[in-house]
């Protein structure tokens, strides 16, 4: 137990850097397909959307690597990504996509034990 918020830190990391960074250098077309919410946002807003994942994934990760900084990088990361995930759950309900809202109910609880531990 002493090493779940480090794993599901370094998870968090994978989930968010490498998915950030999948939607960032793919074409919006091919991720249109994928995924039903591209459709409903400008590109910029996709990518910028990506950039916030890739920087909060990363900021997961330093949090862990540089903890004896002065600088609360799990505290500000993990804040951004909880108004991501909470954002794209209310995408979901809006356009009427409910099977992902599991999905980011779910990371939404895991970053928020990562952020906030009890």
């Amino acid at each position: 137990m002493p090493y779940l918020q480090e794993s599901l830190q370094i998870l968090l990391f994978l989930i968010f850097a490498l998915g950030g960074a999948y939607r960032f250098f793919q074409p919006i077309d091919v991720l249109a397909k994928r995924m039903l919410w591209v459709n409903y946002f400008k590109p910029i807003t996709v990518r910028a959307i990506a950039v916030i994942e890739v920087t909060c994934g990363t900021g997961m990760l330093l949090a862990l690597i540089l903890s004896d900084t002065s600088i609360p990088f799990l505290l500000y990361s993990g804040c951004l990504l909880m108004l991501t995930m909470l954002g794209a759950a209310i995408t979901h309900v809006v356009i009427g996509d409910y099977k992902q809202i599991i999905g980011n109910l779910v990371l939404l609880v895991m970053i928020y034990f990562v952020t906030f531990p009890f």
